[in-house]
């Protein structure tokens, strides 16, 4: 339905309740908030004019409580759609609402509120050839853009101050809401937050947020590992966004009836119900004071660089190209999403090639002959991860993909070709931004318990993409999986081919990892200052033998069974057969289910030994193992037996252990996109 025709329609109703024209409604609609506002101050708002840009978290929120105050006139911008991401926190979000515009959502709700209001749209968004026209008449600017999007916010900021027009800010941290006012004759934006034409994007976002909530109450309960400049994102609740809209129309009604009280820039203040305190006070130089630039240090050299994974460059997906246009960039994006999927010792065993029609991974089925790539069943795996991140990434740029697996007779080394099609209709896949974060967690988890419910979601997950997933998660069922775990390490470490495969595969220096950009970063492993020490001094493998002796392995393998008893649960993912076709197609289900965690923000760590020692007993038989290596893994097959006993028969694709925990700051490398080319 029309604007128009929506607002005739509602208009419509009213009169059947006798109430013809916009003070009728508003005397029967709005009075009860007489003895609170007058009848001067309620004719004020029904004739003000407020500009709320951006309708999502607490743009919606602001027209809905702008629309219930009074406010007779609103103009409103936006040119998203809602979807289900937007659910948790964002007014309009309603089911029957997914792939609306969020502009027609929100001015429907306007006039659903007050049938008379005066609602007008600008679709296109806020840019700098409509900012005049969107600021036309207007009396206050309550701003509702994404914390994101930072050079519109700050034109927005600096064209309203020229025109003499009050500008309200309020930010959703949290349970809490930080409210700044800027008004013509107070601090400038840029003044306020320090910001400069040429300064970085990174750093505006964070001035932004330091000059937003000075004392920060929010930073005591939040994970801030969740925080992605790079990408974007970050936390949010609908605690915070009502905050916001109460907040922000408090201030509107109390600089349209002229009301004291207000206190524009340097004034701050951040009310957090959720610590029952309120903060407030007065930046005198903005983010200039020595406090706040002290602060802006602290916040980029240490808590970011800690916060920030060292390997990964996080990127965002590209905007679909006209036809005709040339398509590097996003294939570049596609293939550099694909080489973030894992594989064994980060060797990245595959190569890829983009034309017009698609992209087809092949496996590199000579690129890693240790004992644990049995029958390139572990390469297998890799590349299926590598294909599932693919596809997850082309449908951010507005791609559909299409996959058909290999191999082939006449291709015995492809993994899938991905034909890609452009579809309006393609949804963004919500786990696309894992693709960044997913990791290798060897840290010690939290003995939290993963609940049921997660993990039965991780089946249906694992079950869409052709797989099975068995899990646990009691301490009973831990402690039993850590002893098995215990008896699979130690024959990891007492093996040489294992031994030397693994320290030919470690970075020992942070030079030599970022120049090779495969393999393992020392300090990717967690394995401490000791641990790191007793790596670098048994790379021989006559030492380590000599170790052994003196039971190095039984302690090496009591780390990892103590990682095992120290984590929320664990899963063992498996496939119908044993065939490469079986693991591709595992490989997806593996990544899915990963990044499945990720999202969840939950830590993982794959278990590789136990089910690669399971592959080469299946398929080369228990005499590849000594005789005391049978024994061991005869009670580690009877322990998983028990422990998973609906798939144990099947291809076992993945052991892991998953849990709540602290993230890493070293991550693995890759190597450049160009090298696997073909």
């Amino acid at each position: 339905m029309a604007e128009t025709d929506q607002g005739a329609a509602l208009r419509a109703i009213a009169e059947q309740w006798g109430l013809k024209d916009i003070y009728a409604y508003n005397e029967e609609a709005f009075s009860r908030t007489i003895g609170f506002l007058d009848a001067a101050d309620m004719d004020r708002l029904i004739n003000a004019r407020v500009a709320v840009p951006g309708l999502g978290g607490v743009g919606g929120v602001h027209v809905v409580t702008l629309a219930r105050l009074g406010i007779g006139k609103f103009h409103l911008s936006d040119m998203d759609s809602f979807e289900p991401a937007n659910m948790n926190r964002q007014f309009g979000a309603r089911v029957q609402h997914f792939g609306k515009s969020k502009l027609d959502v929100m001015a429907g709700e306007a006039l659903s509120v007050n049938p008379y209001a005066e609602v007008t749209k600008f679709p296109e968004g806020l840019n700098a050839d409509n900012m005049d026209a969107f600021l036309k008449d207007v009396d206050v600017v309550v701003d509702g853009l994404d914390f994101f999007v930072f050079d519109v916010r700050r034109m927005l900021f600096n064209r309203a101050r020229e025109l003499g027009i009050p500008v309200i800010t309020a930010g959703p941290l949290g349970f809490s809401s930080a409210l700044l006012v800027f008004t013509p004759n107070g601090m400038t934006f840029d003044e306020y937050f320090d910001i400069t034409d040429d300064m970085e994007e990174n750093r505006k976002y964070l001035h932004f947020a330091l000059g937003l909530a000075p004392k920060a109450t929010h930073a005591r309960y939040m994970d801030s590992s969740v925080v992605d400049f790079d990408l974007g994102k970050g936390p949010s609740t609908i605690i915070g966004c009502q905050m916001c809209a109460a907040l922000a129309a408090t201030e509107v009604a109390r600089l349209l009836l002229g009301r004291k009280g207000v206190r524009p820039a340097p004034y701050y203040i951040q009310m957090d119900p959720y610590l029952r305190k309120m903060s407030r006070g007065k930046l005198r130089k903005g983010n200039k004071s020595r406090v706040q630039r002290l602060k802006a240090w602290l916040f980029e050299n240490v808590m970011l660089k800690r916060a920030k994974r060292v390997g990964c460059e996080p990127m965002a997906a590209p905007k679909l190209p006209a036809q005709g246009e040339s398509m590097h960039p996003v294939y570049d994006y596609l293939l550099k999403a694909g080489i973030q999927a894992p594989s064994g010792d980060n060797i990245q065993p595959w190569h890829f090639h983009a034309d017009d029609s698609g992209v087809e991974v092949r496996m590199d089925l000579a690129i890693d002959d240790s004992f644990f790539n049995v029958a390139n069943l572990a390469t297998a795996i890799a590349s299926g991860a590598a294909v599932e991140n693919i596809s997850i990434a082309a449908k951010a740029c507005g791609l559909a993909p299409s996959i058909a697996l290999g191999p082939t007779q006449d291709k015995p080394g492809l993994a899938a070709s991905i034909s890609l099609e452009r579809d309006e209709t393609v949804h963004e896949d919500i786990l696309v931004d894992a693709i960044w974060r997913r990791n290798t967690n060897r840290k010690p988890y939290r003995k939290r318990q993963i609940p049921d419910g997660i993990f039965n979601r991780l089946g249906t997950v694992a079950s869409e993409a052709g797989a099975t997933l068995g899990w646990i998660n009691t301490p009973e069922q831990l402690k039993k999986l850590a002893d098995a775990i215990f008896l699979a390490d130690r024959i990891r470490m007492e093996r040489r081919d294992l031994h030397e495969h693994l320290m030919k595969m470690i970075r020992f220096t942070p030079q030599a990892a970022e120049e090779i950009r495969d393999g393992f970063p020392l300090k990717n492993l967690e394995a401490g200052l000791g641990g790191e020490l007793f790596l670098k001094a048994t790379k021989s493998w006559n030492t380590m033998r000599v170790a052994n002796i003196f039971g190095a392995s039984k302690i090496g393998a009591g780390i990892a069974s103590k990682g095992i008893r120290h984590s929320g649960g664990a899963g063992l993912l498996t496939v119908p057969g044993t065939g490469l076709a079986d693991f591709i197609q595992g490989g997806r289900a593996l990544q899915r289910v990963w990044l499945t965690l990720t999202h969840y923000n939950l830590r993982m760590q794959p278990m590789t030994a136990v089910t690669l020692f399971r592959l080469r007993w299946l398929l080369e038989g228990p005499e590849v193992f000594s005789s005391k290596h049978q024994e061991m893994l005869a009670t580690v097959w009877a322990s998983l037996a028990e422990l998973f006993p609906t798939v144990w028969a099947k291809g076992p694709v993945m052991l892991f252990r998953s849990g709540f925990g602290k993230p890493i700051h070293f991550g693995t490398y890759r190597r450049p996109v160009e090298s696997f080319l073909v």
